[in-house]
């Protein structure tokens, strides 16, 4: 114990940030239901607000975090946010990066094309927990939520790969630090439930071993936002066409 406080007596800073984020958490916790409820209920808006806070939490968020980063005297080069390594490692990185880049391009370019593909989205999404906070409903929603997709891209990985990992392994074991911050990302998003955080486990895993292999947060930063903005288009894609492949589903 006395080690911990010692620890935070030289570390203000960063002990500050990992504050924050621990407040952030919380905060989230405690209305999550009631936002979920205000979407469910069918509230005018409700689903926009809950974007609007979900952008001025994350940037907020970050601007703290990296404030701290800076202030505990460490650059932003030592928080991922440089080229990283280089070698094979950052070769392997980017391939990976690559990689999921043309799956998840893919994957939008099935949904628009074959009904098949879309019944089988429509499926995976009814089995893949309570996506009401997030899923995108009118034309208003769909534009902001690129700009959540976008953002979550960006400062998750800053403030949840760069800044708690880098924190975290200056008291403990770099895999330990990585799988706590692993951990930590998929509690964050418990509002989807638990098959939704099954489902995001795997990525947290592949985004973190990426960050590990290059030692730069770009290549995270592009797959996440990808991730979820491809994600957006594909809920979009199934708007869309619903009318449609509901009739097509119907017998003659």
């Amino acid at each position: 114990m006395n080690t911990v406080f010692t620890w935070i007596s030289q570390e203000p800073a960063l002990t500050a940030g990992l504050a924050a984020i621990a407040i952030l958490f919380m905060h989230n916790w405690a209305t999550e239901g009631r936002d979920k409820a205000r979407i469910q209920s069918g509230e005018a808006g409700a689903r926009l607000g809950v974007y609007n806070k979900v952008l001025i939490h994350l940037w907020a968020l970050t601007a703290v975090t990296v404030a701290m980063w800076l202030l505990s005297g460490r650059d932003l080069d030592m928080l991922g946010l440089g080229m990283g390594v280089e070698g094979w490692r950052s070769w392997v990185a980017w391939g990976l990066t690559a990689l999921g880049a043309a799956y998840f391009i893919y994957t939008v370019v099935s949904a628009a094309a074959s009904s098949k593909t879309r019944a089988t989205i429509r499926a995976q999404i009814g089995e893949a927990g309570e996506l009401d906070l997030i899923r995108p409903e009118t034309p208003a929603e769909f534009k902001r939520f690129n700009w959540v997709a976008l953002t979550a891209g960006i400062t998750e990985e800053v403030i949840l790969r760069g800044f708690l990992i880098g924190v975290l392994s200056l008291i403990m074991p770099l895999p330990v630090a990585a799988v706590i911050a692993i951990a930590i990302f998929v509690i964050g998003h418990a509002y989807q439930g638990m098959a939704g955080m099954l489902r995001i486990l795997p990525i947290s895993i592949g985004l973190t071993v990426i960050f590990l292999l290059s030692g730069s947060l770009w290549p995270c930063i592009i797959l996440h936002a990808l991730t979820d903005l491809v994600g957006g288009a594909v809920f979009q894609i199934l708007h869309k066409t619903q009318e449609a492949d509901q009739a097509e589903a119907v017998p003659a």
